[in-house]
C-alpha cells in the first residue's frame, strides 16, 4: 500500500505549519484527524510522527 493521499495531505500540513493531531489504525487502515473527540484506543500522531510510520510501513511491507 502506498498511502499516497494521506502523504500528501501530511506533507501539505507539514509545510504550512497546520497545529493537529492524527489516529491510525493499523488492523483497519483508517486514519482520523483529532479535532476535540477521540478515544484512547489509538495512538495519536502528529503529521511528521505519521508519515515516519507509514513510511516505516512501506519499508516492512517491502521486506516480506
Amino acid at each position: 500500500m502506498k498511502y499516497n493521499n494521506i502523504k500528501k495531505i501530511l506533507k501539505k500540513q507539514i509545510e504550512n505549519g497546520v497545529k493537529t493531531f492524527w489516529t491510525y489504525d493499523e488492523n483497519l487502515k483508517e486514519f482520523t484527524q483529532i479535532y476535540k473527540n477521540y478515544t484512547d484506543d489509538l495512538q495519536i500522531f502528529t503529521p511528521e510522527q505519521l508519515l515516519r510510520r507509514l513510511e516505516t510501513l512501506e519499508e516492512d511491507e517491502l521486506s516480506v
